[in-house]
């Protein structure tokens, strides 16, 4: 098999992996829900661990099983409990919750909504201000010190609140395109196909597209994870859900429409399907390894992924196409932040765990083994990021060079930046106008609504939710 090269960029060719690259942007994690908690906590703690336990719910560890189990993923999660347990004191335990179940938020919202909050749990920027705005998250400023200005910026600010840090962020996810190098090489396409523009994409999604595979998948499901998907679209052209002030909607906006339109004329032509396989869109396993789609949006971590689930399918990837050639290819930036229940009587002790996990002075090694050898994630802070240059990593592992220096657009020789040419960090949006978004979204995506009339619609919507909004400020 002949490997695909780009003529936007350089060729990197791991074993058993092809990946096309462009000369353009750090990452994702999505938590959904549709409305503020109703309860944060109880008087005796609101908290379902004991005095001598930091309960810890995350989707890593121990594995049971399914597309987004990776074996690296939920030892590295072991280890770092079991050396924190070592060392005396409140211990940790891990409380494993499907992916499913953190995508649509449900387990965890119930939780707290009925005083029982773990002590510690993983939030996504998406749903940062639920848990913010409902009084559930502890300060961690303290506990982290010095630490905070190790970490770039653009994964620090959507954790931050008045200079205040509630979660620590432990990795940044680039969005970006999967495809399947059987399914180009079947339908005769070449290095020369590699679509850029989104008219292209759709032109090669059509070639793709057979009677059993789909040419290209966009998330459908109304979640948090649809949103920050399509967000990198309305940002191309220039859009943007709420003004500079984060008081007033700005998503009555051509940018908006022809986002809209996008993704609804994608569904149209029948090139792109209604409905997911597996865990959602992000499930690479089931929906591009299985042949259901040919091409779909995953943030690079997808590849730890596909290494576990499908570990002989050959896939590339490419940067996300743009509205015209010679925009901005703005991609979108998550990852996964550790947080803890302020109502714990054990917020302090896991305060603590979080900062010696993430910031702390002997965790440069732990970080670039999660970054490079479990999540293939970029790191969020620029020690780690230098480390891993000083040891040759990025020449070692193409996903990741191509992940941190043309997705994201890093200069190799300036680790230590904030700056982030084409990587915009997840935004952060209350549940209300998370909810426009989708509602927006879906309207024009599978139901054919005018894209134009279902963004003025998500627009009013969006105002009528922040009027006399007083909580921590919105965007990214």
């Amino acid at each position: 098999m002949n490997a695909l090269s780009s003529s936007r960029g350089q060729l990197w060719t791991p074993t058993r992996r092809r990946f096309l690259t462009g000369s353009l942007a750090l990452g994702v994690g999505a938590v959904a829900g549709s409305s503020l908690l109703s309860a944060c906590g109880s008087g005796d703690g609101g908290t379902s661990g004991d005095s001598a336990t930091i309960d810890f719910w995350q989707w890593y560890s121990p594995q049971e099983g399914g597309s987004y189990s990776v074996a690296a993923q939920s030892t590295w999660f072991a280890d770092l409990a079991d050396e924190w347990n070592a060392r005396g004191g409140a211990q940790v335990r891990l409380t494993y919750i499907p992916i499913a179940e953190y995508i649509e938020g449900t387990q965890l919202q119930s939780a707290f909504s009925a005083g029982e909050g773990p002590d510690m749990f993983v939030i996504s920027p998406g749903d940062f201000l639920r848990y913010y705005n409902g009084d559930v998250l502890y300060d961690l400023t303290d506990a982290l010190g010095s630490a905070a200005g190790d970490f770039y910026a653009s994964a620090m600010s959507s954790r931050t609140v008045d200079g205040r840090v509630y979660g620590i962020p432990m990795e940044s996810e680039p969005l970006t395109m999967f495809y399947s190098i059987a399914a180009f090489e079947e339908a005769g396409l070449s290095e020369g196909d590699i679509p850029a523009t989104w008219d292209q994409l759709l032109t090669v999604a059509d070639r793709l597209t057979t009677g059993s595979r789909f040419g290209v998948l966009f998330e459908t499901s109304p979640n948090v994870y649809q949103n920050f998907t399509w967000y990198p679209f309305l940002w191309q052209g220039g859009g943007d859900v709420v003004d500079d002030s984060g008081l007033a909607s700005a998503f009555d906006s051509p940018a908006a429409a022809a986002a809209l339109k996008f993704w609804q004329d994608s569904i149209a032509a029948g090139v792109a399907p209604r409905t997911m396989q597996g865990g959602g869109g992000g499930d690479l396993v089931a929906n591009l390894a299985s042949g259901y789609t040919a091409m779909a949006q995953m943030v690079t971590a997808g590849g730890s992924f596909l290494e576990a689930g499908a570990p002989d399918f050959e896939y590339g990837m490419f940067p996300l196409p743009v509205p015209e050639a010679g925009a901005d290819p703005i991609t979108d930036m998550g990852g996964w932040a550790f947080c803890v229940n302020k109502n714990s009587a054990n917020a302090e002790a896991a305060a603590e765990f979080c900062a010696w996990a993430l910031a702390g002075e002997e965790s440069v090694d732990r970080m670039v083994a999660w970054a490079f050898d479990a999540k293939k994630s970029l790191p969020v802070r620029k020690s780690v990021m230098q480390k891993a240059a000083d040891e040759g990593l990025f020449e070692q592992d193409s996903l990741m060079a191509y992940a941190a220096f043309d997705v994201v657009g890093l200069d190799a020789a300036a680790l230590d930046s904030d700056d982030t040419p084409f990587g915009r960090g997840e935004p952060r949006f209350t549940p209300e106008v998370v909810k426009a978004v989708t509602d927006a979204v879906q309207a024009a995506q599978l139901d054919g609504v005018d894209p134009a009339e279902a963004a003025g619609q998500a627009h009013e919507q969006i105002d009528a939710a922040l009027a006399g909004y007083d909580g921590a400020p919105l965007g990214s």
